[in-house]
């Protein structure tokens, strides 16, 4: 699969990331992956956003795993949330104007603490036409659950993650406006190890119903 890094501008700030795409002669969709926080050591190479990244890509899907701010090679700090929708707002920016990639037909995804900032990213002027969230953390969840999102939507979490009772996830996602989807995945708990396919899997179809791809069966 063709890899290419590349840095991209937020604000003035240079944040590090890598472009992955199927081979094809024709533009394919994008979806951007936010990654989870790094006051627990959380980066682009997160064990989750990499297999979601693999998944949609296997699925004709292009990715731009990205660093928010302060983290890995990204210029900046952390900034608690507030900056880090720039971040992913300038991400899904970015992946616009990639040759490869068909702007009409982007899409974003995050986990945990990348799960809130691509929720929030599609709140903002976004192109993003539909948004994947993993174990988005309770509180942004029940905050973001009384929001007008319009763009389909797809919320997922681990029936032992240990921050979100599921009983509270599932109360929280009847709040959300249509269209969306919600799944539990058994067994999982809020680091989804030994369920990354599982994730992946899940994504390159809510995604390539949407933005269409060469797996949409798979």
């Amino acid at each position: 699969m063709p890899q290419q890094h590349m840095s991209f501008d937020s604000k003035g700030l240079s944040l590090q990331a890598v472009l992955e795409y199927p081979e094809s002669e024709d533009k394919v969709p994008g979806v951007v992956i936010c990654h989870p926080s790094p006051r627990f050591g959380g980066d682009m190479a997160s064990s989750v956003v990499v297999g979601v990244s693999k998944k949609l890509n296997a699925a004709g899907i292009a990715t731009l795993r990205f660093n928010f701010r302060g983290v890995g090679a990204s210029e900046g700090t952390h900034d608690k949330g507030d900056g880090e929708v720039d971040d992913a707002l300038a991400a899904l920016a970015a992946l616009e104007l990639e040759d490869v990639v068909d702007p009409s037909r982007i899409g974003i995804a995050g986990y945990s603490f990348g799960a809130s900032m691509a929720l929030q990213a599609v709140l903002e002027s976004s192109p993003a036409l539909a948004v994947f969230s993993v174990a988005c953390p309770i509180g942004a969840l029940r905050a973001l659950s009384s929001r007008e999102i319009l763009q389909p939507k797809m919320l997922i979490l681990g029936d032992h993650d240990h921050d979100f009772p599921v009983e509270e996830f599932k109360f929280l996602t009847k709040r959300f406006s249509q269209p969306k989807e919600s799944s539990v995945i058994t067994d999982a708990d809020h680091y989804f190890r030994g369920h990354e396919d599982d994730v992946g899997s899940m994504a390159a179809k809510f995604f390539t119903k949407i933005l269409g791809g060469t797996a949409a069966s798979k």
